[in-house]
């Protein structure tokens, strides 16, 4: 009898420290930038509204690769990252599926053409590219100072508004940075 009684001490003790360690590891990431806090959630999370939307044109042919439950102010939203092939764009939708509106412009309005091109207004669209592939203008600024010393892990190509520039990410030890520039090799603000 008394063996059983320290075998079940034993097993719960070993339960609870499973338990505890499970809740332990549990980390949460949320973004928090001017005021925003953009937490992260299961694409599979998203409201059934949204879901629906995501399910028909010109969305279906869009995969969502991360969505975010958004609080900004008084204002609450979810962010849905999609990717076509090489193509990127971030949708945002209230609860009930429609587009949020931001100063009567509504982000998540995205119209495909048929060159597969996308159209996201009010917001950016950063499509991947080869650091090779960037204009030899910015290649060349690159190879002096004082952005010689920092090494460049990923280019893109990015639409905002009616502005295109070049966005390079790049790294000295463990600083990063993104950098933008025109196709000439100017700095863009």
């Amino acid at each position: 009898m008394k063996k059983l009684f320290v075998a079940a001490i034993v097993a719960f003790a070993g339960f609870t420290a499973t338990q505890a360690q499970a809740s332990v590891n549990k980390i949460e990431i949320v973004s928090v930038q001017d005021s925003v806090v953009k937490t992260p959630i299961e694409v599979s999370a998203l409201p059934d509204a949204i879901k629906t939307v995501l399910a028909t044109d010109p969305y279906k042919d869009w995969t969502p690769t991360a969505a975010f439950s958004v609080k900004d102010g008084d204002k609450s939203y979810f962010q849905v990252d999609v990717k076509k092939a090489e193509e990127t764009a971030s949708l945002k939708f209230d609860a009930e599926g429609k587009p949020v509106e931001f100063a009567g412009v509504a982000s998540a309005q995205v119209s495909i053409s048929n060159e597969e091109n996308v159209s996201v207004q009010d917001s950016v669209v950063k499509t991947p590219i080869e650091v090779s592939a960037l204009p030899e203008a910015i290649k060349t600024v690159l190879a002096t100072d004082p952005y010689k010393a920092w090494t460049p892990t990923a280019a893109f190509s990015v639409k905002d508004g009616d502005k295109s520039y070049f966005q390079v990410d790049v790294k000295k030890e463990e600083e990063t940075a993104s950098l933008k520039f025109d196709a000439e090799g100017k700095p863009v603000e």
